[in-house]
């Protein structure tokens, strides 16, 4: 019942576009909020609008290693719920979640870059890799090249150092992936 429960809220705030909320959130409080605190309402509407698609990979995750027969033994030995929860299920779930948390969060940053760049994010001259390469005209961007090539290198390199990051994680932590 839980279960049906949150998938249905994760599909009702998954059908939400996110880009539209965001533009009129920030048309509708403009300026009349501190830049930090604009920055954590942006925050908190990126988490709040991305977290079904990690619950959906979760749980798709746990129905699938629940009924492997490790997990029949465990019941059939009158294991309890939680220690096959957290001795046999989660162990083999924590690399495809931290997987798609790592890639989430890259996303996440591009997203923040992307809002930015257009002018609904964060606001000058508060730093942001977005708003750092925003009005950029043909001068500026034949002339002072530097102005718009170091951001945008550096949000590259972080978001693949993020994915790689997260690339390694699981492959140290998944014991399937250790094939040597």
């Amino acid at each position: 019942m839980v279960d049906l429960l949150l998938m249905r809220i994760g599909e009702v705030v998954n059908s939400i576009p996110f880009i539209p909320i965001v533009i009129i959130l920030s048309v509708v409080v403009g300026n009349r909020i501190p830049d930090e605190a604009r920055l954590i309402m942006i925050m908190c509407v990126l988490g709040f609008l991305s977290w079904p698609g990690i619950a959906r990979i979760t749980r798709g995750q746990i129905l699938v290693e629940r009924e492997k027969e490790f997990v029949t033994a465990a019941k059939a030995l009158g294991v309890r719920e939680r220690i096959i929860i957290f001795r046999h299920i989660l162990p083999n779930i924590l690399p495809v979640i931290l997987v798609n948390v790592t890639l989430g969060l890259a996303g996440i940053m591009l997203f923040e870059a992307g809002l930015s760049f257009l002018g609904f994010g964060v606001i000058p001259p508060a730093p942001s890799w977005g708003n750092m390469l925003q009005n950029f005209d043909t001068v500026v961007i034949r002339t002072y090249w530097w102005r718009w090539v170091f951001p945008a290198v550096t949000l590259s390199l972080a978001v693949i150092s993020i994915s790689m990051i997260g690339d390694a994680l699981r492959d140290a932590i998944d014991p399937k992936s250790n094939s040597r």
